[in-house]
């Protein structure tokens, strides 16, 4: 009976997904650019803001104008980290592009890519954009699902304000 007792509760944990209070999962990406390398790794001891999207999901560029305010009002320890699973890098970048021409800024955050969408799969991200508020030990404090608007973004300055 425990050892059923003990699948069933396996089970339901993988099921659930990754959940707020774990560890966020590292990974290895370069930037779109193919110039830089990253891993989670490379992060800790900051607050991040990990962001997956892609240049055709219609959320996504709803929130990135957002982001791109929303780092430049933070100058240390804060982070935001853009995960593209576009297929090719050249589609993130031009879309980025068109971010930085709308706002007058220049992508203020590290981009990376991920074609194989392995970073969507270790966390378990059920649409796009998912973002991921991780301390600054690597532990996931928010997860978001969906865009986010002004006034979800200010929700959110309390809650970085609270991890710095």
């Amino acid at each position: 009976m425990k050892t059923l007792l003990l699948f069933l509760t396996l089970g339901l944990h993988l099921y659930a997904g990754i959940s707020e209070g774990d560890k966020a999962p590292d990974f290895t990406l370069k930037t779109l650019e193919g110039t830089k390398t990253y891993t989670m790794q490379n992060f800790k001891g900051e607050v991040v803001l990990l962001n997956l999207w892609a240049s055709w999901c219609k959320g996504c560029k709803k929130e990135m104008p957002e982001f791109f305010e929303l780092q430049k009002s933070y100058k240390k320890s804060f982070k935001i980290v853009t995960v593209s699973v576009d297929d090719k890098a050249s589609k993130s970048q031009k879309f980025l592009q068109s971010v930085e021409k709308k706002t007058g800024i220049k992508t203020p955050f590290i981009s990376l890519h991920d074609s194989d969408k392995s970073v969507a799969k270790a966390y378990q991200a059920v649409a796009m954009p998912s973002s991921y508020l991780i301390d600054k030990k690597g532990i996931i404090r928010l997860i978001i699902v969906g865009s986010l608007n002004s006034e979800d973004i200010e929700q959110l300055k309390l809650e970085i304000n609270k991890l710095k």
